[in-house]
């Protein structure tokens, strides 16, 4: 019975796991029919190449560890359903939760629905982070269309390599990988307790909320941006926490955090882990105040984020503290201690970034939409997620909520449009 060592943060993602479901989701939609059989094919190769997704997760006292499964099918690797409202199908299955005791940490369904199908999948973050989940996809499609050409899926070039995080440290000098491993500054820990303002709603489950922004308004925005030297990203932040800020629970601090996922793939020359995995770390962006204007808020925000992003430890801060607990204290405690000093960030924002076209088209089919977005959050943690494809921007809240917290989230995802609708009426 093969076994895997469990990586840190797949350990750390354990210990979350009553802040979020664990869960990496997304979408693919496409103007035909996929051919299920195929698909399977491609995923089945992909699997049996990265054990972490057909292992199961065993949380003991002193070694959590992964068990790899042998005992799956092709059969196992994608489900079919046929359906009469394609989107509703989907959110239904991406609104699962994936046991870390299954015997597959993937589900995948293809859903037909007349001329159109789309493929979900749901990944347990434990095994994976956004970028990677990124790579398992596009490996699944590149898989799919050599397949579908007759080829052989073993040419499928896969990467093989650790799942640790110390990769992170690799390609520097010994003088700086030496300075890493002592960033032992908690960044989790800003002190600033502001949260969204959720109701007392207990009758709580799984939704997905969304705002498109067009092509011609994200180009726009970009472009806009620029003049202020902020980046799109730096645009979204500032629209986000001037949006939230208005619907926070009571409180006399005024200040606000708004934390981005960091890609610690930037400290590797190849911008590439070994294998997938994940390599995450909180980049917080404290604001004091935000000022009267949107250019006031974006002014500070782009000052914060240049001053993280000019860090050449971006992102590093608190991970040798967390390895460290995971060393010195046997499982159980050092859960319990990085419960007490770690914290899950309260205001959250995730950039996946852009889909190439060209990754997710599948042979003789064309991909009309497609999003991803990271755990649903539990209350009172709360996350906004960006994708990017064919140039319109998807926004999304995942969150396990109530009724009346929908209607706030969708009035958050208003206002956040909004937001960003004055900022280009700025002369």
């Amino acid at each position: 019975m093969e076994k895997l060592k469990a990586e840190l943060w797949d350990k750390v993602q354990y210990i979350f796991r009553n802040y979020y479901d664990r869960m990496i989701h997304a979408s693919l939609v496409y103007d035909g029919n996929v051919n299920l059989e195929i698909l399977r094919k491609s995923i089945y190769n992909i699997v049996k190449h990265f054990p972490i997704l057909r292992s199961t997760f065993h949380s003991s006292f002193l070694n959590p560890h992964w068990v790899v499964n042998e005992d799956y099918t092709v059969e196992e690797m994608a489900s079919k359903v046929i359906c009469d409202d394609l989107q509703e199908s989907v959110l239904s299955s991406l609104s699962k939760e994936i046991s870390y005791k299954s015997k597959l940490q993937f589900e995948i369904v293809v859903h037909y629905c007349g001329e159109k199908s789309a493929i979900s999948v749901l990944v347990n973050h434990m095994c994976l982070d956004g970028t990677d989940f990124k790579y398992f996809i596009c490996k699944i499609i590149e898989g799919y269309n050599l397949l579908a050409r007759g080829g052989d899926v073993a040419e499928l070039q896969l990467k093989d390599g650790s799942r640790d995080y110390s990769q992170l440290y690799k390609d520097m000098s010994e003088e700086e990988a030496e300075e890493a491993r002592k960033l032992f500054k908690n960044v989790s820990r800003t002190g600033v307790k502001n949260k969204f303002d959720f109701s007392d709603d207990e009758d709580c489950s799984t939704r997905f909320n969304f705002k498109k922004l067009p092509s011609e308004t994200v180009h726009a925005l970009k472009a806009k941006g620029k003049e202020y030297g902020a980046t799109l990203n730096d645009v979204f932040m500032t629209a986000y926490a001037r949006a939230i800020s208005t619907r926070l629970a009571p409180s006399d601090d005024k200040r606000l955090v708004v934390t981005s996922m960091k890609n610690l793939r930037d400290h590797i020359e190849s911008k590439s882990s070994e294998s997938i995995t994940n390599l995450t770390g909180f980049m917080p962006c404290v604001l004091e105040e935000l000022g009267e204007t949107f250019c006031d808020t974006l002014r500070m925000v782009t000052e914060k984020n240049n001053q993280s992003k000019e860090d050449k430890f971006c992102g590093l801060y608190g991970i040798p503290l967390l390895a460290l607990a995971f060393k010195l204290f046997p499982y159980s405690i050092a859960e319990f201690a990085i419960k007490l000093g770690y914290e899950n960030p309260l205001i959250g924002m995730s950039n996946i970034g852009i889909i190439p076209e060209e990754f997710v088209e599948l042979e003789g089919l064309k991909c009309v939409d497609t999003f991803v977005t990271g755990a649903t959050k539990f209350k009172p943690y709360i996350q906004l997620t960006s994708t990017t494809f064919k140039g319109v921007t998807t926004l999304c809240i995942a969150q396990k909520c109530g009724d009346e917290d929908e209607r706030r989230i969708c009035e958050l995802l208003d206002a956040i449009e909004s937001q960003l609708m004055d900022f280009l009426s700025v002369e």
